[in-house]
């Protein structure tokens, strides 16, 4: 926000008023008043974007506060949609110049963090939930294409994934679909990372996938099953369609727990909420059907394979 603070300096010297900005906690964001001055001040309040604001100046040039904040109010605003758009830019491959949007926006220069939220419904007000939830300068929330994006400095962002949906979720009663990613900012990387994410998004619903937070390389397996040719998945799909079509509702719900508990028996006995032996059972009548014993780990890698690419083709049908 230098650049911002570098306006206010303008402003204050052109219009030959001193005054003092504050943030919403009181804090001070610019002043060129007196500190020793406390009584005659006329104090407005202004609005920063998602922020509130208050404006100080001496009440011998309060004619001047409405103009002020209108200008203060403006230019903040249009700081903001201007950081927005470096963004953008660097998304749509607008040929915008890296160090000017790193210089535009300076918590690209450390380590950042890349949020893509996809939603049934309701993305309007899910980010007027985002902005509330982030009200700091050094988070950028928007709506690009299909998504809501949200960049920017965070301690934990696996925290802040798990706590954006839960805000929604909870708020919103909507279906929602995260995935991140942290990094180094530069244009190549933010454009790169963003098509990492958003694959890992597509990839989740094309195969029906249980979790809605995904970091990046959480989907890795899934993302190289999503490449593949299509004439190898051609060649998987007619050659497991008629096993897979034979399985009921629990025999696929027994796949998906197995696979996502890394083929641990214990673990996904408990997820499934049976006994041990009861899990056992049900693998051994997969093996039996399907000649692909999942425990095995190359039977499993070509069968779990099969099962994404059969599960992609029902998505692809209805």
């Amino acid at each position: 926000m230098c650049s911002f603070k570098d306006y206010l300096q303008k402003l204050s010297i052109e219009s030959g008023v001193d005054f003092k900005l504050m943030n919403e906690d009181n804090s001070v964001f610019f002043n060129t008043l007196d500190d020793s001055i406390q009584e005659d001040l006329k104090e407005v309040c202004v609005t920063l974007g998602n922020k509130k604001g208050n404006l100080k100046i001496k009440k011998e040039f309060e004619l001047c506060a409405s103009l002020l904040k209108y200008s203060i109010e403006s230019k903040y605003n249009e700081s903001f949609l201007k950081r927005e758009q470096f963004i953008i830019d660097i998304l749509d491959g607008n040929g915008t110049n890296a160090q000017v949007a790193l210089g535009a926006i300076p918590f690209l220069n450390k380590e950042c963090s890349l949020f893509l939220i996809s939603l049934d419904k309701s993305r309007n007000e899910a980010l007027g939930l985002i902005k509330q939830y982030y009200d700091d300068d050094k988070i950028l929330s928007f709506i690009y294409k299909d998504y809501i994006l949200v960049i920017g400095n965070v301690e934990d962002p696996a925290e802040h994934a798990l706590s954006i949906k839960e805000v929604l979720e909870s708020n919103l009663y909507c279906k929602c679909v995260l995935s991140y990613n942290t990094f180094f900012a530069d244009e190549a990387e933010i454009k790169r990372n963003f098509n990492d994410i958003a694959t890992c998004i597509q990839v989740s619903k094309k195969y029906g996938l249980k979790e809605s937070v995904y970091k990046s390389e959480s989907l890795l397996f899934e993302k190289i099953v999503y490449n593949i040719n299509e004439n190898v998945k051609a060649e998987l799909y007619l050659k497991f369609k008629k096993k897979f079509q034979k399985f009921d509702s629990e025999a696929v719900l027994t796949v998906e727990e197995f696979v996502a508990c890394g083929l641990n028996i214990s673990e996904a006995a408990k997820k499934l909420y049976i006994h041990r032996n009861t899990l056992i059972y049900r693998l051994d009548k997969i093996e039996k059907d399907t000649g692909y014993d999942i425990r095995n780990f190359k039977q499993a890698t070509i069968f779990i394979m099969a099962f994404l690419v059969w599960k992609e083709k029902r998505v692809d049908e209805n």
